[in-house]
């Protein structure tokens, strides 16, 4: 329908037509006036007057909002529509409906404009001084308040009534677009978090949230930064590929990964990538809290990683598949850390010798053991209890590498039922793991730890406070003659 491709326009289009469908009203009333009332002389020009301002509106409305913009837009427009109205009521001689008519319609623009109390005061002066400069030189000084004829009442209510309800029923339908805009935006917005929350699995966590706070640009570059670096596998999940079927296969290697990742989130890792049963996760970008504490969550995360297995192998027996072990690397040192590809492809990924150590200590590890570069252990010596390896020869280094074995962390509080004894300190060192103690050979660890208590007891009583050996009393006499 015409009118509500009228309706439908930007509230400034829609403003101009109210205006005009206003205007005409009202000119429509001093017509008749003109015609109907005795008291009546030059109302007949005012329609004129009022034509003009209609013509020139829009390309007035349009010149103030680029000038002054939207408010000062209506503000002028709001003082035109006083002195309009206040030339109309001269025009009327205040007519009693007519003129109740048009000042409630004055306020009702009022409000719908948010116009300030200052300027509606500024607007009443301005009003009664057009409206007593109509009377002296225009229109006269003759009977005011008089009563309204039927036509001119009947009239006023009928433009009334169209004037309110086209206005309300354009805010109404302005209501229902926003909210169908709304409820548009809100869906398109919640297909986006979906579509952004799908494609992060696909991203390391900490640089797709620093794409989304816009910290990181999608393109290529790297910088070189002291990373640790964590790479595992399992031991035996080739074999065990060729024995399953695809499913179960599938269901085993998902199960595992999902299990280390929930766990390598906890500890603010940044995981690179999946290869097979091989996991490659980094700590120090791009969020870091410092190297030495990078390695001490690589640490954690690993000691949690094994302890994590023990219950999924304790599982996975029990539905019947073969018992497996993970193996572990870790290393600390400078990497160029950054994406790598091409413009249209590229990865988020690490390069260097620390990143390649990594691998092939977690090749050179027994079964469910964490084995760590010299330069992690020198950062993560006072808080961990390692046990040195040989020096070992591994494929790509030059050098041969020194290694050390992470045993478990250190615990102020020791519990009872703990399952792990490891203790080092000057020539003596203890690892007791309890759940591969038989109950059987419990006797025979008693033995051998009362053995060894026994010998350091006698060993305290053979020496002085210094730690010299004491002399017996015929080696003393001996020794003076």
């Amino acid at each position: 329908m015409p009118l509500d491709r009228v309706l439908d326009k930007q509230p400034k289009q829609f403003e101009i037509f109210q205006r005009f469908m206003g205007y005409l009203m009202v000119a429509l009333l001093l017509i008749i006036y003109y015609f109907t009332s005795p008291h009546a002389h030059n109302q007949i020009y005012v329609p004129f007057f009022i034509l003009f301002i209609i013509l020139i509106s829009p390309r007035l409305s349009r010149w103030l909002e680029y000038q002054y913009g939207s408010q000062v837009r209506k503000n002028i427009y709001f003082l035109i529509d006083v002195v309009v109205i206040s030339t109309v009521l001269a025009a009327l001689h205040l007519s009693l409906v007519i003129t109740f008519i048009l000042l409630f319609i004055i306020i009702y623009v009022a409000v719908n404009n948010k116009i300030s109390m200052m300027l509606s005061s500024f607007a009443i002066l301005i009003s009664i001084i057009v409206f007593y400069f109509n009377i002296i030189f225009i229109f006269g000084f003759d009977d005011y308040f008089q009563q309204t004829s039927s036509e001119l009442t009947v009239l006023s209510f009928v433009g009334l009534i169209i004037f309110i309800n086209i206005s309300n029923y354009y805010q109404i339908r302005r209501i229902k677009r926003v909210d169908t805009q709304r409820q548009n935006y809100f869906n398109e917005m919640n297909r986006y978090i979906q579509l952004s929350n799908q494609l992060s699995r696909y991203a390391p966590l900490q640089l797709w949230q620093s794409i989304m706070r816009g910290e990181t640009e999608a393109k290529l570059e790297y910088k070189r930064k002291k990373i640790t670096v964590f790479f595992s596998d399992i031991q035996g999940f080739t074999e065990l590929s060729e024995t399953l079927i695809p499913d179960d296969l599938a269901f085993v290697l998902n199960d595992y990964l999902s299990h280390m990742t929930e766990i390598a989130k906890q500890y603010g890792a940044t995981i690179d990538k999946f290869m097979g049963d091989a996991i490659l996760i980094f700590f120090g970008d791009p969020d870091s809290q410092g190297v030495e504490q990078d390695a001490k969550n690589c640490l954690d995360m690993a000691i949690a990683m094994r302890q994590q297995m023990k219950f999924l192998r304790a599982r996975w027996e029990k539905m019947g598949y073969a018992p497996l072990h993970i193996r572990m690397g870790i290393s600390t040192g400078y990497c160029h850390v950054g994406n790598y590809g091409a413009v249209h492809r590229m990865a988020y990924t690490i390069v260097g010798r620390d990143a390649n150590l990594a691998a092939r200590l977690q090749g050179a590890a027994e079964i469910d053991e964490i084995l760590i570069s010299d330069d992690t252990y020198k950062l993560i010596k006072n808080n961990y209890l390692c046990a040195p390896k040989e020096p070992m020869e591994l494929k790509g280094i030059q050098d041969l590498v020194k290694t050390w074995q992470v045993m478990e962390k250190y615990s102020n509080i020791k519990n009872e039922s703990q399952q792990w004894f490891d203790y080092e300190y000057k020539g003596f060192h203890l690892v007791l793991n309890m759940q591969e103690v038989q109950n059987f050979e419990y006797s025979e660890l008693v033995d051998v730890l009362e053995k060894m208590i026994e010998r350091i007891k006698l060993q305290q009583k053979l020496t002085n406070s210094s730690g010299v050996v004491k002399l017996r009393v015929e080696d003393e006499i001996t020794s003076t003659s």
